[in-house]
């Protein structure tokens, strides 16, 4: 197994795709679509990344409250669905579409091992909001650190990981308090930080 996405698919095709979705997801919140130069600078350089990133086989995005973030991560996994669906990027059985859930999801579903175990191995997982979840979950008299697990398992797997914070590197590393787990996502994630002002 190799690193990175690549996903078989033109940079300008993908590019467009994601506009179009990330768009999608604007209007159907009833905003406003503002294209502004650092939107489209995020949009180019995660449209890079989909298609010839051949090191990192993860993304996190870290910024500040309602500067797109989420929506990015919305318009990833629907561009995902597509070319899943047009039969461009191959899956499992079991494991058609790509599993978006917040990180206060991800906390609850760390409950049921089964559930979890699903999470852990979707072959592509799009966490949203970070660190808004508890470091730690108790189970039937056991602890589970779900974030922490879910990414070991990842990072061990190769499997391509989608991440949004309010929270930047340094202040995750603080919140989890495990030196391992911060050299993981060093070395599994490229960095795009959201910058803008919010657009709320």
């Amino acid at each position: 197994m190799t690193r990175g996405l690549a996903l078989p698919v033109d940079s300008r095709a993908i590019k467009n795709l994601l506009f179009g979705f990330f768009k999608r997801e604007v209007e159907k919140r009833k905003n406003n679509f503002m294209l502004t130069e650092e939107l489209k600078r995020n949009l180019s350089s995660v449209g890079e990344f989909l298609v010839t990133e051949e090191r990192y086989y993860g993304l996190f995005m870290p910024g500040s409250v309602g500067n797109g973030k989420t929506t990015m991560l919305k318009a990833i996994r629907d561009l995902l669905v597509y070319l899943i669906d047009k039969g461009a990027v191959n899956y499992c059985e079991g494991d058609k579409y790509p599993r978006f859930v917040t990180s206060r999801e991800m906390a609850n579903i760390a409950k049921d091992p089964n559930d979890f175990r699903a999470l852990k191995s979707a072959k592509y997982l799009l966490i949203d909001d970070l660190c808004e979840e508890p470091v730690e979950v108790v189970s039937y008299g056991n602890y589970i650190y779900p974030f922490i697990e879910l990414l070991e398992y990842r990072y061990d797997q190769m499997l391509p990981t989608f991440i949004s914070s309010n929270f930047n590197a340094e202040s995750i590393s603080k919140k989890y308090r495990n030196e391992r787990l911060q050299d993981r996502m060093k070395e599994m994630f490229k960095i795009i930080s959201f910058v803008e002002e919010s657009f709320r």
